[in-house]
């Protein structure tokens, strides 16, 4: 790994990230880009009137662990879904009759 590269999950941990509007993102976006690279740092990103926040700018391996938590969640529920239908706690249905059922 390279020097400048980051940890996997050596995220900032500050509950106060900063927001910027949609435009000032756009003038800043280099330098914002480079402090989730380098620091960690999530910015969010507003719009509107309300400034809600709309997206954010993230270190990329925040994303790819939130990736990997949802194929774990995915795994599990349908690891869960096939013991109960193993279990004969649920029951299935052909596709074709589903589609016959549903006039498709």
């Amino acid at each position: 790994m390279g020097h400048h590269e980051r940890h996997e999950h050596e995220f900032a941990d500050s509950s106060d990230h900063p927001e910027l509007s949609v435009t000032e993102a756009r003038d800043h976006f280099s330098d914002r880009v480079n402090r989730a690279i380098y620091g960690g740092e999530i910015t969010y990103v507003t719009r509107g009137r309300r400034h809600q926040r709309a997206a954010a700018i993230v270190p990329a391996d925040l994303v790819d662990h939130y990736e990997e938590l949802l194929d774990e969640r995915d795994a599990r529920i349908a690891a869960e879904r096939l013991a109960d239908i193993e279990a004969g706690r649920s029951q299935t249905i052909a596709l074709e009759d589903l589609e016959r059922e549903l006039g498709l």
